[in-house]
């Protein structure tokens, strides 16, 4: 039996997330029972392609999203509008290797960043900037603060499979362990 998300689904209209309901995912070993379609973030920051994430890790990423809002607004002087987005769910192993354990993409449990949209500047792609630039800063926050909200953040530096987009997932660990 899937576990109740009653409670995160009204944590989610209380920040302002549009979402809705979605059939039941199953894909061989790949499932999610309870995945939600994200189309919108508080304060209008929206996800062109929409996102496929169970309540949890939509959650976190709302929760994350007015953290960079923030720091959008001290370090660039502009408003956060989008996310440009890699993939959330998806049927795969760890980088795409199908004798890889599963990811937390096939549970709807992972979101990649692959940049940042912006009101009055150009957008910001996630990957290595030059060092003391606003975008470097930026980046380098953003990256910083989404450790407070996810359970795993990986990005440019971490390996060459990440080195174009932020990897953030809710990935279960001992010990409460984070990466």
């Amino acid at each position: 039996t899937p576990p109740d998300d009653t409670a995160c689904r009204t944590r989610l209209k209380r920040l302002g997330v549009d979402f809705e309901p979605l059939s039941p995912i199953v894909e061989g070993q790949c499932t999610a029972p309870l995945p939600l379609k994200i189309t919108k973030l508080a304060d209008g920051v929206g996800l062109p392609q929409g996102a496929t994430l169970t309540c949890r890790t939509a959650e976190a990423l709302a929760r994350w999203v007015t953290e960079v809002q923030v720091e959008a607004d001290r370090v660039l002087k502009h408003g956060l509008t989008g996310l440009e987005l890699g993939g959330t769910y998806v049927c795969r192993g760890q980088n795409h290797d199908v004798d890889a354990k599963l990811s937390e993409h096939a549970f709807a449990n992972a979101v990649d960043v692959m940049g940042f949209a912006f009101s009055g500047r150009a957008s910001i792609p996630v990957k290595a900037m030059p060092e003391g630039s606003d975008e470097a800063q930026f980046l380098n926050g953003v990256r910083g603060k989404a450790c407070g909200f996810f359970r795993t953040v990986l990005g440019p530096g971490t390996n060459a499979a990440h080195a174009n987009h932020f990897h953030l997932d809710e990935r279960e660990r001992t010990a409460r362990h984070r990466l």
